[in-house]
């Protein structure tokens, strides 16, 4: 009886060695899943959230006051960064991170000098008056199709950190520039080449030289001047 009873005890033990030696490769084989699971739980939390409805609650109370407060007037701001492009992105822009371009707001008014609403990237070419130095037409992005997330990178209460991951971050810049498109194109539609236009956006540059390319913010017919 002993003997069995020693017996049996020695198969159970064979039996649990060899479960975990079952079980042991499985765990060590399963150590890439964790990763693969968080991946793909960040990817469905960018699917769930909703970069319009965000920009949509952001834009009037937060977003378009304060674009409109520290907006600098567009000739005087590019002759700053003519002289100096990072002693005016200290004093009037901001840096997504670093090594990023500066982003600026402006405000301006000028003559349209071209209008093109028929290109995917379309784009009201405005004349501007100089100030301090050589004039500059701005590009304004009228879409629908809108390069950069300039008016995204010009906010400084709106960063990567505030978002789980990299496409949360991007829908944003991406529904801000549609939310822009949807209030100018209109505007674009309607102008021609000599009407006079005041404007609201934000620019990127690398380079001084860089054309000014703008996403408004508001654009609209202005009356002329007297």
């Amino acid at each position: 009886m002993a003997q069995r009873g020693k017996a049996a005890r020695d198969s159970i033990a064979r039996r649990r060695v060899g479960l975990a030696l079952v079980v042991l490769p499985v765990l060590a084989g399963c150590k890439v899943v964790p990763l693969a699971v968080d991946r793909a739980a960040r990817e469905r939390l960018a699917g769930a959230f909703d970069a319009g409805r965000y920009v949509d609650a952001l834009w009037d109370a937060q977003a378009a006051p304060y674009w409109t407060k520290v907006a600098a007037p567009l000739p005087e701001l590019a002759a700053a960064i003519d002289q100096d492009l990072d002693a005016a992105g200290a004093r009037n822009g901001r840096r997504a991170g670093d090594g990023s371009p500066w982003t600026f707001v402006a405000k301006g008014r000028g003559v349209v000098a071209g209008v093109d609403t028929t290109a995917r990237a379309g784009r009201v070419i405005v004349a501007m008056p100089a100030a301090r130095g050589q004039a500059r037409d701005v590009q304004i992005q009228v879409g629908p199709v809108v390069s950069g997330s300039t008016l995204r990178d010009s906010l400084p209460f709106v960063t990567f950190n505030d978002f789980s991951n990299q496409i949360a971050y991007a829908e944003v810049g991406g529904a801000m520039a549609r939310r822009a498109v949807a209030q100018a194109r209109p505007v674009a539609q309607g102008l021609k080449v000599g009407d006079p236009v005041a404007f609201v956006g934000a620019f990127a540059l690398s380079k001084a030289d860089d054309p000014i390319v703008l996403t408004p913010v508001r654009l609209e017919r202005a009356p002329p001047e007297r």
